[in-house]
């Protein structure tokens, strides 16, 4: 057995094995795990001398994993024992022969000389190993580091196993990590048993572990020094893993143990050296980390002065050529000497608090009411030596960490300045919302001079670190994204919560910012300018200034504002910078802030000159070009600016260049090149020409015909090319055609919208008053050439999905005026062949139409001639789907094909595409039935020319398959629209009021005995059969269950009431289908009355109580 799990460990670790040979090598481990007679074989191998590391690692990984499943419980004690013994004697082997394994090796061999541990150390685990640190530290050969006197240890006269040392300190991490590591979630149990080993470690053995540590230390420091500081070598590595530990165990173990004079001293020491530096921090980080009361850790925190030895270090060793992760590191650790004086003040100002609040109710208590007030003046001193030491000691130094040159030091001093900065708004805050928390809760203390230092300070270096170094940043877009993301945004949180603190400071010392650098020719001055003047409106937007909302367009801080913003337009220094970032920044300045301007200086014209320059849409840089057409129409919506005829064709004029619609690139396949970005950003200068064109001061709109005969033109080119070459297919014009269709749908909506107010687009009345008769011949115009263009592309989807568009647009425009050509248009689709999601846009479409004009007669009039052929359309479409899916709706035979979607809770239900596009097209086909009811046209259902495919319709409804019934968002929206049709014909006459057309179609006999016989059985057969699934405790199956209550109920009440002989409705559930599905007759009464007597909502609550009854 031995030679063959060496085999399978170089098989399986062989590159050239094969899969099938690997995996069964694999798996032939993985069964050792599970063999308990298989302990006694691993654990001897481990004493095994031949064995290589790689069979080795293996081996341990599988003693490893088998303790704390296979061998923990009591009974297989004795295995622990056993591979406890082969372990001893590895670690033997290793230190008597001062074998130097792979890291990998050496910790996990820790690793597993820590489960042992863990099942064996303590009384938790009835002391089977209680001297576990005893035995260990002479079996690595350590022993002399507690027996040696200081003396010799400093004369490097001590006489150890350095590999063992290893060894330990490589356990005592372990250790830690099993039982003390706060990153893992552990059970309940499992921290009890922790607790426990913590416990025994801390009576018995801890002070032994740090004396060793104490002693290791030491001798390092003593050994790094003749070797040299800047060499890393095993000295260095090992005093590493020391500080390692004790930053570790500082959490739970007693900190005097730790925290004297001695002991710091030598970490202290560890400072001096590169190799050790970071260690040394990090170990101090969790020294100072480690929670205590306010006073205690300000003892703590004094002790160690930490900041002089920060300070001294830097003097020493801290250069520009020092590595860049040993300054994060120090900055990291001067950060969190300052967080820890700031969680003081934050504790010292809560405790305050509370003490503040009990102490009118503890009044009557305490007469003199001494405790409380010498508690408040102890806790208040605590806090002034706590701040002072902030702002004298360590904000001098954070902050020369902050400015520094790479932003990952700088990242290292936010934790600390964002605690202090919340501590600072508690105290000072006199700006914020007014009754927000912020505001409320402010003491509102004046700002004395030390602390307004600290904020001009600091804020000043957020000023210089917010500039883009060009010389240290690579300045692509990525980059620039990423300083954005993670130090701009968070110096700007800073930045507001200085605001907020005293706004007049923070006013006047980024008015200072942006002055000084409007002035600069360099583009980081200039971005940074503009970047702040963003960061300031937005402060005045969110009122961080704490003013009346009355006052804030008064205020000082809005007159500056505004004055930047001139300055801005009117600066020559802007508009000679040629860099992408500033243009853009610009834009956008501009377009959410222009408001800021006095109406003096406010000249949209001047701006809209500025967005038709070089500088802007005409700009050589293709992602500024295309952001400035966005942000073109963006400012023409926001400013909606009324030109005179005369400006408005010099802007057009100015910006014809850009409405000419290039040729389309196409890929190898045939297919548009999915990364010229140019034409959908091209429709927003399309739209921004509409918009200005709507809203001219002259009511002139023959301007239109400058913008839309260039592309008429065009379009006739496309057409004429394309009846040349017959029925051969040419990309190139397809695609040109659809995106001139697509631009004039565009200027279309952009006139629309410059005419009437945004919100009363779809107001006739309100189209009716604004829109000019001249304007409606241009848009007819455009209609009669979306139908050529049609006629001759509508095999194309393109064409098809662009006249749709466009046609929509026309709709609020030319109001009833749209019906002689939507009735052209809706032939050429219902000819077309159409695919799934085109039919379904379709059908919206036809709804959008319905809506709009339910009330034309000449609308309703087309509406009765195509009614049935959409209905035979649909079908068409659902036959192919059908036919594609070899009912593959059904879900056994879609098991195969199909991909997993759950709809309904605990219901996992498999589709094919077919049928997932199948229950997507009757989704948008009963949204479209339900149009009909909504807009009071059910009528249309039942003239002489539709009631033929009525029954179609009704059967749509009322059939599904066990897989259909399980989708029920779509299963809703159907009983919905059979509900309503029940309620508006399902006496076989249309009761509508609100149709108008209701009189006008007779009485359709038999319909109401089709509803009965079809619609009854469905609405029993959907919650009871067991092949539907239907589970009541579901939500949606709830919403279903009270649907079909509704439907019952008003079958009835439409069925002629509540006599039972007399309502046919009634008469069939009792004499037919009751005893039909053999209903308990004590509960087909109980059902027949609730129905009868009861009204909608109680009958619903009823309904679905029964359900519950009979299916639990």
């Amino acid at each position: 057995m031995l030679n063959r799990i060496k085999e399978v460990v170089v098989i399986a670790n062989n590159p050239a094995t094969d899969a099938l040979t690997k995996k069964q090598a694999l798996d032939y481990l993985e069964s050792l795990k599970n063999d308990a007679g298989s302990v006694e074989v691993l654990a001897s191998l481990l004493v095994d001398n031949s064995l290589d590391d790689l069979t080795l690692f293996v081996i341990l990984q599988l003693i490893g994993d088998m303790i704390g499943t296979t061998i923990t419980n009591v009974n297989n004690m004795n295995e622990i024992v056993l591979i406890k013994g082969s372990v001893i004697s590895l670690l033997r082997r290793i230190i008597e022969n001062n074998l130097a394994n792979p890291e990998y090796i050496r910790n996990k061999i820790s690793e597993l000389v820590t489960k042992i541990f863990y099942f064996t150390y303590g009384d938790v685990n009835n002391n089977v190993w209680s001297s576990f640190f005893n035995d260990i530290i002479p079996i690595l050969c350590i022993d002399a580091l507690l027996t040696s006197n200081i003396e010799t240890i400093m004369n490097n006269q001590v006489s150890f196993s350095e590999v063992g040392y290893d060894f330990f300190t490589r356990i005592c991490i372990s250790i830690n990590s099993e039982i003390a590591d706060q990153t893992f979630l552990r059970s309940k149990e499992v921290q009890v048993i922790n607790n426990h080993l913590k416990d025994y470690m801390r009576i018995t053995d801890v002070n032994t572990m740090t004396l060793i540590w104490y002693n290791g230390l030491l001798h390092f420091k003593n050994k790094i020094a003749l070797e040299g500081q800047h060499v890393k070598t095993n000295a260095s590595k090992l005093a590493n893993l020391t500080l390692a530990c004790i930053g570790n165990y500082i959490s739970w173990i007693n900190v005097t143990l730790i925290v004297n004079q001695n002991y710091i001293d030598v970490i202290y020491s560890f400072m001096d050296y590169n190799t050790t530096k970071i260690a040394c921090s990090q170990c101090l980080i969790e020294i100072i980390s480690k929670k205590m009361k306010p006073l205690e850790k300000l003892q703590l925190l004094n002790m160690l002065n930490l900041t002089e030895k920060l300070i001294t270090n830097k003097e020493k060793n801290f250069t520009d050529n020092e590595d860049l992760e040993i300054i994060e590191q120090l900055a990291k650790l001067t950060s969190c000497v300052g967080l820890e004086y700031s969680i003081i003040l934050e504790q010292c100002n809560e405790n305050n608090s509370n003490n503040n609040n009990n102490s009118s109710s503890n009044n009557s208590n305490n007469n003199n009411g001494l405790s409380t007030t010498d508690a408040d003046q102890n806790l208040d001193q605590i806090a002034v030596t706590a701040d002072q030491q902030i702002l004298t000691e360590v904000a001098p130094l954070v902050l020369k960490f902050f400015i520094h040159e790479y932003d990952s030091v700088t990242e290292q001093c936010f934790d600390f300045i964002s605690q202090y900065l919340n501590f600072l708004k508690k105290i000072f805050a006199i700006g914020g919302k007014p009754g927000t928390a912020i505001s409320i809760n402010s003491k509102k203390q004046p700002l004395d001079q030390e602390h307004s230092s600290f904020l001009v300070s600091l804020i000043n270096g957020i000023f210089k670190k917010m500039k883009i170094d060009s010389d240290t940043v690579d300045v692509d877009d990525d980059s620039i994204q990423e300083f954005n993301d993670t130090i701009r945004s968070k110096l700007k949180n800073f930045q507001d919560v200085i605001a907020i603190i005293n706004p007049n400071l923070y006013l006047e010392q980024i008015s200072n910012n942006i002055t000084a650098c409007l002035s600069a020719k360099y583009w980081p001055d200039m971005e940074l300018a503009i970047f702040q003047m963003h960061n300031l409106s937005e402060s005045i937007r969110n009122n961080l200034f704490g003013l009346n909302k009355s006052d804030i367009s008064t205020s000082p801080a809005t007159a500056v504002m505004g004055k930047f913003l001139h300055i801005l337009l009117t600066s020559s220094n802007l508009f000679s910078i040629d860099n992408r970032y500033v243009q853009i920044l610009f834009f956008e300045l501009v377009v959410r802030h222009y408001t800021f301007l006095t109406p003096e200086i406010r000249d949209e014209l001047s701006l809209l000159n500025i967005f038709c320059s070089e500088f802007g849409m005409f700009n050589r840089v293709e992602k500024v070009r295309v952001r400035v057409w966005y942000l073109f129409t963006r400012f023409i919506k926001t400013t909606k600016p009324k030109l005179s005829t005369v400006v408005l064709t010099q802007i057009v004029s100015k910006i014809s260049p850009l409405l000419v619609i290039e040729p389309v690139q196409l890929n190898a396949n045939g297919s548009e090149d999915l990364n010229n970005v140019t034409f959908d950003n091209q429709l927003y200068i399309f739209e921004g020409v509409g918009l200005l064109i709507g809203a001219n001061s002259d009511y002139n709109y023959d301007i239109l015909d400058q913008v839309l005969t260039p592309l008429f033109t065009e379009l006739e080119k496309c057409i004429s090319t394309q009846s040349q070459t017959l029925n051969q297919q040419n990309q190139h014009v397809i695609l040109q055609s659809h995106h001139i269709l697509m631009a004039v749908g565009t200027i279309a909506r952009g006139t629309h919208i410059g005419l009437v107010p945004e919100n009363q687009v779809n107001n006739a009345l309100v189209n009716e008053k604004y829109i000019h008769k001249s304007l409606i011949e241009k848009f007819s115009n455009i209609a009669e050439v979306v139908l050529v263009t049609f006629s001759y592309f509508n095999k194309h989807e393109t064409i098809r999905d662009a006249s749709r568009f466009t046609f929509a647009r026309l709709i609020p425009i030319l109001n009833n005026g749209i019906v002689s050509y939507a009735n052209k248009l809706i032939y050429l689709f219902l000819e077309s062949e159409l695919k799934v999601i085109e039919l379904n846009d379709f059908l919206g479409f036809l709804g959008q139409m319905l809506h709009t004009f339910h009330q034309d007669e000449s609308f309703y009039k087309l509406f009765d001639e195509l009614l049935t052929i959409i209905i035979e359309k649909i079908h068409i479409l659902l036959d192919q789907l059908d036919t594609e899916n070899n009912d593959g709706y059904n879900l056994t035979s879609a098991s195969n094909s199909g991909a997993k979607d759950s709809n309904m809770s605990g219901k996992t239900v498999v589709v094919t595409d077919s049928f997932r596009d199948r229950i997507l097209l009757k989704k948008a086909y009963y949204t479209f039935l339900q149009t009909l009811v909504t807009n009071n046209v059910t009528s249309l259902l039942l003239t002489q020319r539709n009631r033929s495919v009525l029954p179609t319709i009704l059967t749509d409804l009322l059939e599904y398959s066990p897989q259909e019934i399980q989708e029920t968002y779509i299963m809703k929206l159907a009983l919905s629209v059979i509900h309503n049709f029940i309620k508006c014909f399902g006496s076989g006459a249309c009761t509508d009021n609100l149709d108008r057309h209701a009189n006008e179609v007779g009485k359709l006999d038999g319909l109401n005995e089709f509803f009965i016989t079809k619609t009854i059985p469905l609405m029993f057969e959907i919650p009871f059969k067991p092949e539907y699934k239907f589970d009541i405790k579901d939500g949606s199956c709830r919403v279903m269950a009270c649907d079909i209550s509704r439907i019952l109920k008003e079958l009835c009440i439409q069925s002629g009431g509540q006599d039972i002989t007399s309502n046919p409705a009634l008469k069939y559930l009792t004499e037919i289908y009751f005893p039909q599905i053999q209903l308990p007759s004590e509960i087909s009464l109980e059902l027949i009355q609730a129905l009868v007597n009861q009204d909608m909502k109680p009958f619903e609550k009823y309904f679905v109580s029964l359900i519950t009854r009979l299916t639990t």
